[in-house]
């Protein structure tokens, strides 16, 4: 029988939906509801017990009176290690955002324990062994890694997975207290939050996505107009990004934000391997590029080859036309 450890944040009042996708990951792997305890990390949790029932899980640690400082990872690390030495599990899974990328590694050196980092998805054999599949050299090949220590690390790749929304699952919430020192020798001063108008791009059903092949950042307002009338976000390529023609909160790929959207519209992007890592799971992929032989096209649902110039007008009429329907 496993003993699964899932990882949550919880930020003020908003819970990170990494764990409900981590959730319907388990269900997927056929891991029974009690044999998945769910530790989630937050300041003043005994306060927050509305927020903390929303997990569909039956088991849930907490900390009850801890500042976090701002989520600062040096604390978090003592928090997770607390509940991971109460509950002694053999699977542990954290969802790849900012911080969980920085408590992973944390606790894997800390506790001599095997990780998968940025994994996109886990098999399991009929001895109920796991395997951690993820990208390697840039996205083009996957890697199978079988971790062979006591305690199995997966950080997993945000939105590659549908959220689990079992409302029929009411949690039992255990509050630990914490007596060890919290001092750290780093502060977080300040978190400020990206502001960012319109949808966020991680979480945008459709996205649409300009390349170095549009020229310049005049073309951007078109796909501006196309995103609002396809309530989607506007991303790019790291080239746009690095030519200063959008910022780089905008950037898709390795280096960049890692999307999943129902839909995603590129136009003038090639389809390197860096780009491709960002983006590869997204559900549907149509394209828009000039060269008949751009490595996009291997990975596209759908292809338009002929300068986006001669396409965009058109379709964005079409757009505007339905929308007056």
């Amino acid at each position: 029988m496993n003993k699964v450890l899932v990882l949550a944040e919880l930020n003020g009042n908003d819970l990170d939906n990494g764990v409900f996708e981590l959730l319907f990951l388990l269900n997927n792997l056929n891991v029974s509801d009690d044999e998945i305890t769910v530790g989630v990390l937050g300041d003043d949790l005994q306060d927050k017990d509305e927020i903390l029932k929303q997990i569909p899980c039956s088991k849930i640690l907490a900390h009850s009176n801890i500042d976090t400082n701002n989520l600062n990872p040096n604390i978090l690390s003592k928090l997770a290690s607390a509940m991971i030495e109460d509950l002694q599990p053999n699977k542990i899974l954290i969802s790849k955002t900012n911080l969980g990328q920085d408590l992973a590694p944390r606790l894997a050196f800390k506790f001599g324990w095997g990780l998968v980092n940025d994994c996109l998805d886990i098999e399991k054999n009929e001895r109920n062994d796991w395997t951690g599949i993820r990208p390697v050299f840039g996205g083009n090949f996957m890697s199978k890694i079988n971790i062979k220590t006591f305690t199995e690390i997966y950080c997993v790749r945000p939105k590659i997975f549908d959220s689990l929304t079992d409302k029929t699952i009411s949690p039992e919430i255990k509050y630990m207290q914490f007596t060890n020192d919290l001092a750290t020798k780093t502060k977080v001063l300040e978190r400020i939050k990206e502001k960012s108008e319109g949808i966020r791009l991680e979480d945008a059903d459709v996205v649409i996505a300009g390349g170095r092949g549009l020229g310049g950042p005049e073309p951007f307002e078109t796909l501006d107009e196309i995103a609002h009338l396809l309530n989607a976000a506007v991303g790019a390529s790291r080239a746009v990004c690095d030519a200063g023609w959008m910022d780089h909160s905008y950037q898709i790929g390795l280096t960049g934000k890692n999307i999943s959207p129902n839909l995603y519209l590129t136009v003038a992007i090639s389809g390197a391997s860096q780009h491709m890592a960002g983006c590869g799971s997204s559900k549907h992929i149509v394209s828009i590029d000039k060269n008949p032989d751009a490595t996009i096209f291997n990975d596209a649902e759908f292809g338009a080859i002929g300068d986006w110039k001669n396409i965009l007008p058109g379709f964005l009429d079409t757009l505007k036309d339905l929308a007056k329907e």
